[in-house]
């Protein structure tokens, strides 16, 4: 009686529900293995078992870990405090190895029943208040805490990839910041929430939303180099079917949740640069994976076919470049002519591109056409799970940084090891720039910056900013340079006639007395003279003026 009595102090109606004895219970597919326990009754472990293993070792993935990880449903009981399910026993009525029913009694009739149903990454959770509905009801939470375990080759990579993902009602799928230390508080109604690393997540979500009001926060572990990141979530909890996910971020297995936007937990850039890795990229990786086993040669075909494809663009970039290089010497010589009267080179410039039918402009926009691919393949490797465990030349794992040396040393800003790859996509990146500034069209102007000091700083730089980088990411740069190179040197000796194009342009030059509408050079070149004249308007106005300050 007396111990009755402190139970229902302390846990109110819920006493009865406390005595009880810890047992572990295992569901398992060939998917993941997923441990609960009797007291609490929800899931205490989640450990893959479909291959995925930490770096180094064979152990298997957990995402989620008995004692660095906890999951509750609490509420507030009047006279006593919070009780939550972290309190209780729960009997199973009924064990398989896909689905779980527990149950805690609560005497008169009252229970708590929760079954839960596992499917391929997921698991399926119904809970159940019999007979005490009413008395949950009061500020009832769900509680998600967990910290995220390195699983990865490289601590700073895979933590700058980390952090908390959610969709809120009516809005886009948003995030946390990547890598650092952050929090919010959810003005809407949360979808689906999930604690992300570079290559797996833990998810909770429901098909009825939780309400607004959801907390949730990173937290960065202070000289702790055992875990990624620490990941916080406080959701107002109704009572919802609740879906755990916990797996690779992979867009197929992340859509069978039936979530909105969950395959964006997998950041592939913002804006267009998204859209083109996800409805481009994507499908072009997927077809050559069908037939190429070897990631090493996926990324080296990936790389033919996407720059095989951008071609005609670069062959426009190529022509603009080659007629800009003839007209360089009398560029060069108006530069030499007016090196004190912008105005006046300016207005050479534009006639003698006005005389030969030469836009400087065509260049460019082959160049911007180009951005939304480079910067996409910038984001789609690093996030490609494929790439992860898989072996090339010496990089033991191409979704982390390759070692071809490691130094007894940490040098700051690059680290303790020598990325192979990225040496050779600084050299390669070299290689080109100085091709390009051979074949530069446009003379330096005055007040430019010296191109051949950026040439040479640019790839050193690629040094210290890639080193840690995924060596998938620095083989498909080097590989797109070197393509490039080719390019640029088939192009040149076969298909660029430098004596065509400047026969050509002495023909426009010929014929440009005998337009009657205005090219587009002319346009820019009447642009360009009445800046002038309003330049020289204004100059003539502020002499006015201070002459006759001068007379007062």
């Amino acid at each position: 009686p007396e111990f009755d009595a402190e139970l229902r102090r302390r846990f109110g109606e819920f006493g009865p529900g406390v005595i009880g004895t810890d047992r572990d219970l295992v569901m398992s597919n060939d998917q993941v293995r997923v441990t609960f326990n009797t007291r609490g009754g929800l899931p205490v472990a989640a450990t893959l078992q479909d291959g995925y293993t930490r770096y180094g070792g064979d152990e298997p993935v957990s995402l989620w870990v008995r004692e660095q990880s906890d999951m509750n449903v609490s509420w507030d009981v009047p006279g006593v405090g919070r009780v939550g399910f972290q309190d209780l026993h729960f009997k199973p009525i009924s064990e398989g190895p896909t689905q779980l029913v527990l149950e805690s009694d609560l005497g008169d009739n009252n229970a708590i029943r929760v079954v839960h149903k596992l499917e391929g990454y997921q698991v399926k959770t119904d809970i159940n208040f019999i007979g005490v509905e009413r008395l949950t009801e009061r500020q009832r939470l769900f509680t998600w805490n967990a910290l995220g375990q390195r699983n990865e080759k490289g601590l700073q990579w895979e933590r700058q990839h980390s952090a908390i993902y959610y969709l809120e009602l009516g809005e886009e799928r948003d995030y946390l910041s990547d890598g650092q230390e952050d929090d919010e508080v959810l003005e809407s109604g949360l979808s689906w929430l999930a604690f992300k690393q570079n290559y797996f997540s833990a998810l909770v979500g429901s098909p009825e939303p939780f309400a607004a009001g959801a907390k949730i926060a990173n937290i960065l572990p202070e000289d702790d180099t055992t875990y990624v990141m620490g990941y916080v979530a406080e959701i107002p909890y109704d009572g919802q079917q609740l879906h755990f996910y916990f797996g690779p971020n992979d867009v197929a297995e992340l859509e069978t949740t039936g979530f909105k936007e969950v395959g964006r937990i997998i950041d592939y850039g913002w804006w267009i640069f998204g859209w083109v890795n996800r409805n481009v990229i994507l499908p072009v990786y997927g077809f050559v994976a069908n037939y190429i086993g070897n990631m090493g040669l996926i990324i080296l075909v990936l790389t033919l076919v996407i720059k095989s494809a951008l071609f005609p663009i670069t062959w426009k970039n190529y022509m603009s470049s080659a007629k800009m290089r003839v007209l360089r010497p009398e560029l060069n010589e108006i530069n030499e002519r007016n090196k004190e009267d912008a105005m006046e080179r300016q207005k050479e410039t534009m006639e003698l591109y006005r005389k030969t039918g030469v836009n400087p402009m065509a260049g460019c926009l082959p160049g911007l056409l180009q951005m939304p691919i480079l910067y996409a393949m910038f984001r789609f490797f690093p996030s490609n799970i494929d790439l992860r465990g898989q072996s090339f030349l010496w990089a033991d794992d191409l979704g982390a940084f390759d070692s071809l040396l490691t130094l007894p040393f940490s040098i700051p800003f690059y680290g303790a090891h020598v990325s192979g790859f990225t040496l050779l996509m600084a050299a390669s990146m070299f290689v080109y720039m100085r091709m390009s500034m051979a074949n530069q069209s446009m003379p330096t102007q005055p007040g430019m910056p010296d191109m051949k000091t950026i040439q040479t700083i640019m790839p050193f730089t690629m040094l210290f900013f890639f080193n840690g980088f995924a060596s998938g990411l620095s083989l498909y740069y080097f590989t797109a340079n070197m393509v490039s190179i080719g390019q640029m040197l088939t192009i040149k000796r076969f298909f660029i006639n430098e004596d065509k194009i400047r026969a050509k342009i002495d023909d426009n030059r010929s014929k440009a007395g005998a337009r009657t509408k205005p090219s587009f050079m002319e346009r820019l070149q009447e642009a360009a003279k009445e800046a002038e004249k309003k330049q020289k308007e204004t100059e003539r106005k502020k002499n006015d003026a201070r002459a006759k300050r001068k007379k007062k």
